[in-house]
């Protein structure tokens, strides 16, 4: 059976349906739920976009309101025990999935994750650079072309996500872009891609620059005053593109918690295993080989320069 039409199955005759993505989404994960949201409706379902947390990104709001995604923070809805929900560039039970009323259904993700029997639908393809990438491939199956909304997001989603190619790629994500070209509105998302960051951010630039802590391949900078998830991930890349550095963390610290970020050209240092060893009995964290994420939700659990030491120090055990 085509994975669409398990899908399809396990969704056709539920009263209420939201799709949900990770809490903070960033451009995959609306893409994803948006072209999922399009799919859906051909079947006649109906389905609501959903997400905890905020938009950080102008560059994604400007996605949003451009294409006319209609996503919604899920406290404008009355979820309860009987609505049912599709999580998509998330799994059940992450850290960044807000656990809402209602039953899990189905799971769409590329991030390596457990497959749950429990669920009518389970689709985690680890190997693919994007979420959209994945959805994609169901309108593959039905022989489905995409309007030029939903082809415009899903062209974008992907291209975020990989780091126009240059991180976790698959040739699929290639590939899935290449079909989408010709539909999309290629000139818009290549605005989105070049304008990311806008004058605010440079202050961030400013203090990253400042005091930024380089050892060996390994960079460290913590955000005493915060700084979005977003912006974070776009430092950290920034600072990957020095020849000399290899590893980059970074950490920002709001009221209540402290978020990190981390990036790896080193094969032998994952990302994800990385974020695991650091955060272990203090928080939670994972991602990608070359990209992962995490949080410690208590502040007095982190100490900066115990930090640094013992991100230096899983560095240099691997030369």
């Amino acid at each position: 059976m085509q994975k669409v039409k398990k899908l399809i199955k396990t969704l056709k005759n539920r009263k209420r349906i939201f799709i949900q993505t990770h809490n903070y989404p960033d451009h995959d994960a609306v893409a994803s739920a948006f072209a999922l949201q399009y799919l859906l409706k051909s079947f006649k379902i109906n389905s609501s976009i959903i997400f905890h947390g905020d938009i950080l990104r102008d560059s994604l709001q400007k996605m949003i309101d451009k294409l006319r995604i209609p996503i919604l923070p899920h406290y404008k809805y009355e979820l309860s025990d009987e609505d049912t929900i599709v999580i998509v560039d998330a799994n059940k039970k992450n850290k960044n999935v807000a656990e809402l009323k209602g039953e899990v259904a189905a799971v769409i993700d590329h991030h390596p994750g457990t497959e749950h029997e429990d669920l009518g639908f389970c689709d985690i393809r680890s190997d693919y650079g994007a979420c959209a990438s994945i959805i994609f491939s169901y309108f593959a199956e039905l022989m489905l072309e995409p309007g030029r909304e939903v082809a415009t997001a899903l062209h974008a989603g992907i291209l975020f996500d990989t780091h126009q190619f240059t991180r976790n790629a698959n040739p699929i994500d290639i590939e899935t872009v290449a079909m989408l070209y010709h539909v999309s509105d290629v000139a818009f998302v290549n605005s989105l891609v070049r304008n990311s960051i806008k004058l605010d951010d440079f202050k961030q630039y400013r203090y990253l620059l400042d005091k930024i802590r380089v050892q060996d391949r390994c960079a460290y900078c913590h955000f005493q005053e915060g700084c979005d998830k977003d912006l974070l991930a776009i430092l950290a890349d920034y600072l990957l593109s020095v020849k000399e550095i290899k590893v980059v963390v970074l950490s920002a610290q709001s009221s209540d918690c402290v978020s990190f970020c981390v990036r790896s050209e080193i094969p032998e240092i994952p990302a994800n295993t990385m974020i695991q060893q650091l955060l272990a009995g203090i928080g939670s964290g994972g991602g990608h080989l070359d990209m992962a994420g995490g949080r410690i939700p208590n502040i007095k659990d982190f100490n900066q320069d115990e930090f640094y030491k013992k991100a230096v120090s899983l560095v240099n055990g691997k030369k």
